[in-house]
């Protein structure tokens, strides 16, 4: 489903990505997870239309009737299922930034920039423990990645500076050295962002 799912979606110029557990591996961090999230990036209902009409022909179907003014529609193949969002999180929508950073990860599959990623985890409106744990595992795993610039600059978009700092706390418990050592890199580079 997804190798097709990303075939239409680039034939048709519709920006799109992997969202949630799934994408977690672009990231070197591993979780299972059974669900499939999705985002696009579609402005217009023709080709949001187009879009439903090209994932039929290649097996890909909606019960649903999907409208811009709605948040998702799930989408089937023979063996999967997947929640197909119109934008990367509940709590806030696609922007040229955030388009300029998408990555590609494996074959034709797509991510948001793991700055824009973390957003989706902190913002998302039925936060878990589990996105908690997701954010505090992206730091540690991806610390030389982040553009901590960037990172400030989206956690002010959203307004989630606060919410990222209360989960960050967690890196000043006192644990062993190596996570310790990695944990005040993390907080000196959050504090003290390097410009390029």
């Amino acid at each position: 489903m997804l190798k097709d799912f990303f075939k239409v979606t680039s034939k048709i110029n519709i920006p799109s990505v992997l969202i949630g557990g799934l994408a977690l591996p672009a990231y070197d961090v591993v979780r299972t997870t059974i669900d499939i999230d999705l985002a696009i990036c579609v402005k217009k209902q023709a080709k949001l239309n187009k879009l439903v009409d090209l994932l039929a022909k290649n097996h890909i179907e909606t019960k649903q009737n999907p409208k811009m003014n709605h948040d998702l529609f799930t989408i089937f193949s023979k063996r999967n299922e997947a929640e197909d969002w119109l934008k990367p999180c509940d709590a806030f929508d696609w922007d040229k930034e955030m388009l300029k950073r998408i990555k590609k990860f494996k074959e034709n599959y797509q991510v948001l920039a793991i700055e824009d990623f973390i957003m989706t985890k902190l913002a998302r409106a039925d936060r878990t423990p589990v996105d908690h744990q997701d954010i505090l595992q992206l730091l540690i795993i991806n610390i030389d990645e982040i553009d901590w610039d960037y990172l400030h600059c989206r956690l002010d978009w959203i307004k989630m500076k606060d919410e990222f700092e209360s989960i960050i706390d967690a890196f000043t418990l006192e644990v062993d050295s190596e996570f310790e050592n990695k944990a005040k890199r993390i907080l000196k580079n959050y504090k003290n962002p390097v410009k390029d």
